[in-house]
């Protein structure tokens, strides 16, 4: 077995920076570490045609992926005058892994990092030994063996990333991210469909292209860097024939930043999301997709030859805090579809039912989980609230007491090689579920395998938290927004990340179906590594 792929991704360099006002505003807001380029106008433009994820190479056949990740630090070539340096799987920027439902997966992965690290295997129903939890975490130097098998039912675009405690959001920030896609035992939707995968992510550099530290605005909010990727590249370009259906397959890979996606002049048709097909299209003028979550859209692009069609995220107030930065309230192009002088394709026909979604039914256990932000001085409860915790009484509530803090505790401040590199923490701010921050060896909750269980999440605070359980899907029931009525869910979708509005309330239906300790937080990852997470224990 090869210990590396000497298969260096090269699109992104000569493809991440569009513009000069874009890089100039990026470097404006770092330290003066490093000298910036001569001439911003000589980095390289955006607009390049758009380049698959290079994939991870697969060592083994016949139903069975094996191969080797070696997170590690590599310099990506900008310019002539500029490298970024960055922290990715095999050399790689958001490789791809790509298995069929029945397949094994074999994954070693080997620490070049200089600090622990996990694999998290985001969406995709492992055994809790192979979840890549904190607790499991692999020291450098060291490796680990992540080996299961795709049940059926687990197709679907999925996805890997660092998970270790205290680190997370570092390793995130220098890009460590990857794409699995798991296809179905038989495809049913029709061949004609033009696929792409599309992996979001963002990245903040200083002028000498190390990655910049996280601000008290990156704590508080969640981090967005400043350039805007998608597989790698800065605004490129997609060639289609007039008519064209396109299936559009996304990952938001961002630590912190929502995604406003909206494309000129055409329809969004949702197919998909985290857990696979829905059973029906969903047409949408707009989609709101956060950190963590994925979606499966369908796009037949406009008859016009030669037309230019931007996908792009609009702006989302979602409760800044602190300074605001400029590209909060600007258009951020992700893709350029551009219609060529070519035959028009005709329409494409979708099977009546694209998926199953069948209903969880009626819960053994009905729980309440409620994401707060405390802050001194501040009355975070919605109105008419009954307290931060009024109603959390719960038979399964388990080990550990204290509502605690993360002051002192918590964030990659207190990881040796990087801790003069981080700014101190915005102190006066807690993340936290149940009144709780998050503890390695707490167990908020328990249960057993196989119950239905029904979770009332309670967004307690100003701010909106996309809410992320380990280990399953889970189906949205009923929404409640502030003030208002309980309203049933006008469709089911299996979902592992789901957005929560402030003072919303969603109720979530799960069946746990492997024994371990999972665990539930929210993605901003930032708000999770401040102790907005806490672990259900399965029995």
């Amino acid at each position: 077995m090869k210990r590396r792929e000497f298969l260096g991704y090269s699109a992104l360099g000569g493809l991440l920076l569009s513009t000069a006002g874009t890089m100039g505003y990026a470097l404006s807001r770092q330290p003066p570490n490093g000298a910036a380029p001569s001439s911003l106008a000589a980095l390289p433009k955006g607009g390049e045609p758009l380049q698959p994820l290079p994939r991870i190479v697969n060592l083994s056949s016949g139903g069975r992926f094996r191969s080797v990740l070696t997170p590690g630090p590599h310099s990506v070539p900008l310019s002539d005058e500029l490298e970024a340096r960055l922290w990715l799987y095999n050399g790689k920027v958001a490789p791809l892994i790509e298995v069929r439902e029945g397949d094994e997966l074999d994954i070693t992965l080997i620490n070049e990092l200089e600090q622990e690290t996990t694999l998290h295997w985001h969406g995709v129903p492992v055994p809790q030994a192979h979840d890549g939890a904190p607790w499991d975490a692999v020291a450098p130097g060291e490796s680990r063996q992540y080996r299961y098998t795709f049940p059926p039912g687990s197709a679907g675009l999925h996805w890997f990333h660092p998970h270790p405690h205290e680190g997370t959001a570092w390793q995130v920030a220098h890009g460590l991210a990857g794409a699995l896609l798991v296809r179905p035992a038989e495809e049913g939707l029709p061949a004609e469909l033009e696929e792409h995968l599309l992996v979001v992510s963002d990245l903040r550099l200083r002028a000498n292209g190390e990655v910049a530290p996280h601000t008290a605005e990156d704590w508080m909010n969640g981090r967005e860097g400043e350039l805007l990727l998608v597989n790698g590249q800065r605004e490129p370009r997609l060639d289609v024939a007039p008519g064209t259906t396109l299936r559009l397959r996304l990952i938001n890979a961002c630590a912190g930043r929502y995604l406003r996606l909206r494309l000129d002049e055409h329809e969004l048709v949702l197919i998909g999301t985290d857990g696979g097909l829905i059973e029906r299209p969903q047409a949408l003028q707009e989609l709101l997709l956060t950190p963590g979550e994925r979606a499966d859209l369908l796009v037949r692009v406009s008859e016009r030859a030669e037309g230019y069609f931007q996908l792009a995220s609009h702006p989302y107030e979602r409760g800044w805090m602190g300074a605001r930065p400029p590209h909060l309230d600007e258009v951020a192009p992700l893709l350029a579809i551009h219609t060529l002088d070519s035959d028009i394709h005709t329409p494409v026909s979708l099977p009546e039912r694209l998926g199953r979604v069948e209903p969880l039914g009626e819960p053994a256990v009905q729980r309440r989980v409620e994401l707060t932000e405390m802050m001194p001085g501040h009355d975070t409860h919605a109105p008419g609230d009954d307290g931060p915790h009024a109603g959390h009484g719960d038979p399964h509530a388990g080990h550990g007491g204290g509502s605690g803090s993360h002051h002192g505790t918590h964030g990659p401040g207190h990881v040796a090689d990087h801790a003069m590199d981080e700014p101190a923490m915005p102190s006066e701010v807690d993340f936290l579920i149940n009144g709780r921050a998050f503890v390695m060896d707490e167990i908020l909750f328990e249960g057993r395998v196989g119950e239905v269980e029904e979770w009332e999440v309670f967004n307690n605070s100003h701010m909106d938290h996309p809410f992320h359980v380990h280990g399953i899907h889970f189906q949205v029931i009923a929404i409640r927004d502030a003030e208002g009525e309980w309203q049933e869910a006008p469709w089911l979708a299996w979902k592992d990340t789901v957005n929560l509005a402030p003072y919303q309330r969603l109720k979530l239906r799960m069946v746990f179906r492997e024994p371990g300790d999972w665990l539930f937080h929210c993605h901003i990852i930032e708000h999770e590594e401040l102790g907005m997470m806490a672990t259900i224990r399965i029995r």
